[in-house]
């Protein structure tokens, strides 16, 4: 008997602080990726465009529908970091003089000892301040006791119940007593511990601040940074440019027995130097030498943020590209990380990169830049003026900020998916009630595990089927595949058999109150309804906004589709593996 299990999956993601102060995500690695996650973090806290670095380690539970987030790592002392990159630009512009800084130190001991001791004057008179207010207070509250009790008492009579004159005075001092020390007794710890606290902590200020440390100077102007980061990303680029002639280290030939040790050293040549190689780096070569043109004349400033965007914009031109010479996949990522390595990456980030590309292109934005890259690619072996044209559309793409307005009511674009567990009503006939909630059970967790991965949100349920939203098509259908092929594993086992179909569309649908409407979600289940069991169908919106490379589409031709005046053409959407 099957059970439903409680998923939990765990992913990594790095942020960066820019020198705005505001933290960007820069990478989203998978539970099994911990360690290149930490590396990569490392290697980004060095950088001295990076202000601070945070590694977020994040617990999705998909019985609950929610989200844990832990802090595995972050920088200590941003601010004091954002200081020291704002020196290091300032040495790289102006040298600052010496004599200034020395005697900023001399300075700085008086004047710091002269402020603790203020503080630490007012701190004390502050406190016997409060100490006499809490008193005060502390009288009024029992005063007011006393009173009620006293009010109380006089009503005792009316009760047949008599109070002497010395019980009565009694009964209304405990009163007073009991409000007080009740009223006296937390205002007074509580002023205390503060003054405690703030006593400890000047001390450990100065024991830990004993040597002296020489001031940073003033940074220079935004305009000035500005110009250096743009000359050093320059720099960067034409200095590693002759990456991609360079053949790789392990493929030189061997040399002659008989040759001097002390020849200049001959030129390496690959092993096999294919024409596909040969044409893939010399479209590469010229592709990139006019991206840098381009990203100068569109966005000089390149941040953490941009970089890493450009580079998955190289990803997708460099495998469009190779993928047209037919070059094989390992000659590609090895171009490709020459591409990353020339523009600025260092040590292994570029194969870092490279290795974390696949798990890159399931955030919605990263594919979409990816797939900009492909289509700049293709568009460029045309027509090699559209360069300029492309680059700017997509780092005007990768710049904008995602739309504050989520919860309005309006209509936004969706990829919506609809599945629907095929003859359910014959399988409860046939298993009793408990047997087709097991099934259920089995859809819902192979369902909702796909939509995990895809970056899916759950509508509603359907009660044989549920009702999904994508931020993409790309994700839609993938997420689409990805259930095709859980179903076609658990029937293999033959636990249960059943069937699935899955109907998806995309356009601008209707949101409100956490539900979609609109015909874009009619007509999502109109193609759901269409389709047979383990088969994906999906509408002309959806192939022709598809960027991935992991589908291809095969026209059904037209069908009619229920409350549509029109027959609507209908694709299949299946596997390129």
């Amino acid at each position: 008997m099957n059970q439903v299990i409680t998923r939990k999956q765990i992913s990594y993601e790095i942020y960066i602080k820019d020198r705005t102060g505001k933290w960007v995500i820069h990478a989203h690695y998978s539970g099994a990726q911990k360690q290149t996650a930490e590396e990569e973090t490392h290697q980004l806290e060095r950088e001295a465009h990076v202000m601070a670095v945070k590694l977020i380690r994040e617990v999705y539970n998909s019985e609950t529908n929610s989200a844990d987030e832990y802090i595995v790592y972050q920088t200590r002392d941003a601010e004091s970091r954002e200081k020291m990159a704002a020196a290091r630009t300032a040495n790289a512009i102006e040298n600052i003089a010496e004599a200034e800084a020395a005697s900023e130190v001399s300075r700085a001991p008086a004047s710091e000892k002269s402020a603790k001791r203020k503080k630490k004057d007012v701190g004390i008179v502050g406190l016997i301040l409060k100490m006499m207010l809490a008193f005060c207070g502390a009288i009024a509250i029992g005063l007011a006791v006393m009173i009620g009790t006293a009010r109380l008492l006089e009503y005792l009579p009316d009760f047949g119940i008599g109070v002497s004159q010395g019980a009565f005075e009694k009964a209304n001092f405990f009163a007073f007593i009991l409000g007080f020390v009740v009223s006296v007794t937390p205002m007074m710890m509580a002023l205390t511990r503060n003054f405690r606290s703030k006593d400890k902590r000047p001390r450990n200020k100065k024991d830990n601040a004993k040597p002296a440390q020489q001031p940073i100077p003033t940074g220079p102007s935004e305009e000035q940074m500005r110009q250096a980061r743009a000359a050093a990303l320059q720099r960067s680029l034409e200095e590693n440019r002759s990456l991609l002639d360079a053949p790789p280290e392990d493929t030189a030939e061997a040399r002659p027995e008989d040759e001097d040790d002390n020849a200049p050293p001959t030129p390496q040549e690959p092993v096999a130097k294919t024409p596909a190689l040969q044409a893939t780096r010399q479209v590469m070569r010229d592709f990139m030498a006019g991206s840098v043109v381009a990203i100068g004349e569109t966005l000089p400033n390149l941040d953490a943020y941009h970089k890493f965007g450009v580079n998955l914009y190289v990803a997708g031109a460099c495998d469009a590209c190779s993928e047209r010479n037919e070059l094989p996949r390992e000659q590609g990522r090895d171009i490709l990380k020459d591409c990353v390595a020339a523009l600025g990456a260092k040590g292994k980030m570029s194969e870092n990169f490279c290795a974390s590309l696949e798990q890159y292109l399931l955030e919605p934005k990263y594919n979409d830049m990816y797939g900009a890259g492909r289509d700049s690619m293709l568009d460029y072996i045309k027509d090699a003026k559209s360069l300029s044209v492309s680059v700017a559309r997509a780092l005007d793409f990768w710049s904008e900020k995602p739309a504050s307005d989520a919860g309005k009511t309006g209509k936004k674009i969706h990829a919506l998916m609809f599945t629907d567990i095929v003859n359910s009503t014959k399988l409860t006939q046939e298993l009793g009630d408990i047997g087709a909630q097991q099934i259920i059970h089995i859809h819902n967790r192979i369902v909702r595990t796909a939509l995990l991965n895809n970056y899916g949100k759950e509508v509603k349920h359907m009660g044989d089927g549920i009702m999904a939203v994508f931020p993409s098509s790309n994700t839609a259908v993938e997420g689409a595949l990805e259930i095709q092929r859980q179903m076609a594993q658990h029937n293999a086992r033959d636990d249960g058999e059943f069937h699935v179909r899955i109907g998806i569309n995309a356009g601008e649908a209707i949101t409100e109150e956490n539900d979609l409407f609109g015909s874009v979600v009619q007509l999502a289940a109109r193609v759901c309804a269409a389709a047979s069991g383990d088969e994906i169908l999906v509408s002309p919106a959806v192939k022709e906004t598809y960027a991935g490379k992991r589908a291809r589409f095969k026209s059904l031709g037209k069908r009619d589709m229920k409350g549509f005046s029109a027959p609507i053409e209908i694709f299949a959407a299946l596997s390129r593996k």
